[in-house]
């Protein structure tokens, strides 16, 4: 059961401080896994059993301190025993299988020289482990400071003659079947609490779509007869409560249309420079160039990560609720961000060729954007810029919910006065001015790619 000694380095033993960050990341992923299916496992029992009355079901839900993601309601001693339950756990998954922290990770249990690990070694990694956990960071400390890891593994390691190493498949032997393998298990468990957890979270309730049938009915078919009576002609009560001039669905259409444009052409204009800056392949010659690479994509995965309602609201505030120059500035701060990061990884995958042959005869870095980078890129800017465009419209029909003005403007307005069949009409002029702009603009796109 003990390990072969070889030089005084046990041929079991992680390879590197890297091998071991990544056993740590393993573990607490598993770890992580454990504590959900015991915190779901809780929460659903307080759901369907935490009364003893017939209003059980919202028993839990309707306390105001029981939503999933709080902390669940334990004395100190219980949280000890959750603490040492889940940490015992994760011991066995991983010792008695390959748990999906190690799959993900590329690790598995194995013994010397790649053996086969019996029970009383999967045991006996059990029972010192606890030992172990308290043992280990002084063993890692000792390690860093002679710069080189642990020679004889963590204790449970050494003790158990066995170690989580790198997965290499046995050639000739089949792999199994992802239903034979315990990660797959815990996979496929893991995929099935979290699709029933959702259900009860979100209350769904297939009753309500029975039960109020009737009422959606009216509602569809009062869109599918719509109403066209304001299609080119004011609603004079709309005037009255929205707007300081008259606007029909036509003028609040074309309004929307040119928001879109003007919004596109800006983040464009802005986006192009911006993604030099942001190309790798560029910027990363030097550490100030990285320094600049890294501020530019922080800069798009930052304002592109923030929905454009969020900046329509700034904007509202700042320049005035329902002013469509607020929807325009919302979406061109977005397309910024969103084309800059499109454009930037498009100049990543242009052909080398025709950089080198430019740094070969000396060209300064300008020349290689502007002969070598740029004919290249060109085509697809154009059809991101389309697709962005096409984007920004059916974004700009909504982005009055908030504030932005446009058509949403219209179309919310109707739809609180409970008038489908003017939303109906509403609709309709969306639809066919989206589709045809993306006719027109997948047409465009196929000339030039």
């Amino acid at each position: 059961m003990s390990a072969k000694n070889s030089g005084n380095r046990w041929q079991y033993a992680p390879s590197s401080f890297r091998s071991l960050w990544k056993r740590f990341l393993g573990f607490m992923l598993d770890w992580s896994i454990v504590y959900y299916f015991l915190h779901a496992s809780m929460y659903l029992y307080l759901v369907f059993w935490g009364s003893q009355t017939i209003a059980g079901w919202n028993y839990y839900k309707n306390d105001a301190y029981a939503a999933f993601f709080n902390p669940l309601r334990l004395d100190s001693w219980m949280w000890w025993l959750v603490l040492g339950g889940t940490l015992l756990l994760v011991v066995l998954l991983r010792s008695f299988g390959r748990s999906l922290g190690q799959r993900a990770f590329g690790f598995s249990l194995q013994g010397v020289e790649r053996s086969f690990v019996n029970a009383i070694q999967r045991s006996t990694r059990v029972i010192v482990f606890p030992i172990s956990i308290l043992f280990s960071p002084f063993q890692l400390l000792t390690s860093v400071i002679r710069k080189r890891p642990p020679g004889r593994g963590l204790l449970h390691d050494h003790v158990s003659g066995s170690s989580i190493r790198t997965y290499i498949h046995p050639s000739g032997l089949p792999k199994k079947r992802i239903w034979f393998t315990q990660w797959g298990w815990i996979a496929i468990a893991l995929l099935s609490l979290t699709i029933f957890l959702g259900w009860v979270i979100i209350d769904a309730n297939l009753g309500v779509l029975i039960n109020r049938t009737d009422e959606a009915r009216r509602v569809f078919m009062d869109i599918a007869t719509p109403d066209f009576s304001h299609f080119a002609v004011p609603d004079p009560v709309f005037y009255q409560r929205a707007y300081p001039q008259m606007f029909s669905i036509i003028n609040l259409m074309v309004l929307t249309v040119l928001m879109a444009l003007a919004a596109t052409l800006i983040g464009a204009f802005f986006a192009f420079p911006l993604s030099f800056l942001g190309a790798r392949n560029l910027m990363c010659q030097n550490r100030t160039g990285y320094v600049v690479y890294s501020f530019i994509r922080g800069f798009f995965n930052l304002f592109r990560s923030i929905e454009t309602l969020i900046w329509v609201i700034v904007f509202a505030v700042w320049i005035g609720y329902g002013n469509p120059f607020a929807g325009v500035m919302a979406l061109v701060i977005h397309t910024i961000a969103a084309l800059g990061k499109l454009y930037s990884e498009q100049v990543e995958s242009i052909d080398s060729g025709p950089i080198e042959a430019i740094l070969a005869t000396g060209g300064s870095r300008f020349q290689i954007i502007r002969f070598g980078v740029i004919p290249q890129i060109i085509p697809s800017f154009l059809a991101f810029t389309l697709y962005r465009w096409d984007i920004n419209v059916r974004m700009a029909t909504i982005i009055a919910l908030v504030g932005g003005g446009g058509i949403g403007d219209l179309l919310f307005y109707y739809r609180n006065q409970g008038d489908w069949s003017q939303v109906g009409a509403v609709v309709l002029a969306m639809i066919a001015v989206v589709w045809t702009l993306d006719y027109i603009s997948g047409r465009v796109r196929e000339r030039i790619a």
